[in-house]
């Protein structure tokens, strides 16, 4: 049984519903408009095909919860517990997630624009075919989840944690990864444009087949990868730590590898043309 009408009679007499219990509301198709539920709960609670703007959801608990299809714009999740949530193809604008708990969600082809994830922990969950356009997810966390031709374009992920994520296939362009957490995870066939990944930890992690465009990847430590005809064309990889990695028919043209350490690293069939190799240790 649907409880829309009995939520926005609600709404209609006090806007700020703070703390309310709405645990298994059935509010599919709902309509909200400058609503609070600051420490609400929505725990189980169906909203799916909604629309949602101006709300403020801080420090609520919607575990469990579906927003499926939804269209959600200017609302803050601000330390929310989202654990389990579903947000399959839901569009989010303007959104702020900072420091918000979101484990073990579901958000296939959703899509985040302009939107704070600072400190989000999104750990264990499938985002495959999620785009990320403008926003900031610095210092999140997406420890094995699952990634699989995320887009992520102009978007801030300083000190972000992806440790044995599956983001193989995706495409990263004006992104900065500056210091992120890669290690062991894959990023087969990945496309990486004016990416930034100064020291970041790609320590085991696949790159085979990656087309890596203009990319900064100094003082980086790839030990034991695979770039496996990976393309590092004119990508800068200066100081980078290269220690029994692949390097098999890896693409170095016009590379800056100065400096990089490469021993016990597998350089069969790697092309070097016009590379910088000044200071670099073979051996």
């Amino acid at each position: 049984m649907s409880n829309v009408d009995e939520v926005i009679s609600l709404l209609s007499k006090e806007a700020k519903q703070d703390g309310v219990d709405f645990s298994e509301y059935d509010l599919n198709g709902a309509s909200i408009n400058g609503a609070s539920f600051i420490y609400a709960t929505f725990d189980k609670s169906k909203i799916e095909n909604s629309e949602l703007t101006n709300t403020n959801f801080s420090q609520a608990s919607l575990e469990g919860s579906s927003l499926k299809n939804s269209k959600i714009t200017d609302v803050d999740f601000t330390a929310a517990k989202l654990t389990g949530v579903n947000f399959e193809e839901t569009t989010f604008v303007n959104c702020n997630f900072k420091n918000t708990t979101a484990e073990h969600c579901e958000l296939t082809n959703a899509k985040f624009k302009k939107c704070n994830l600072r400190g989000s922990n999104f750990n264990h969950s499938n985002l495959y075919s999620t785009s990320f356009d403008e926003c900031d997810l610095s210092f999140s966390r997406f420890m094995y989840a699952y990634m699989k031709q995320v887009e992520i374009s102009k978007s801030k992920m300083q000190g972000t944690n992806a440790r044995g994520s599956d983001l193989s296939f995706s495409k990263l362009n004006e992104t900065d990864l500056s210091g992120a957490i890669l290690k062991y995870s894959d990023l087969n066939s990945c496309t990486f444009k004016e990416v930034k990944l100064s020291n970041a930890n790609l320590i085991g992690a696949d790159l085979k087949d990656a087309f890596c465009s203009g990319i900064q990847i100094n003082e980086a430590n790839l030990e034991g990868a695979d770039l496996t005809y990976a393309n590092l064309e004119g990508s800068n990889l200066q100081n980078s730590f290269f220690l029994e990695a692949n390097l098999h028919g890896t693409n170095f043209t016009n590379a800056n590898l100065s400096d990089a350490y490469l021993v016990d690293a597998n350089i069969a069939k790697a092309i070097t043309e016009g590379a910088n190799l000044e200071n670099t240790i073979l051996q």
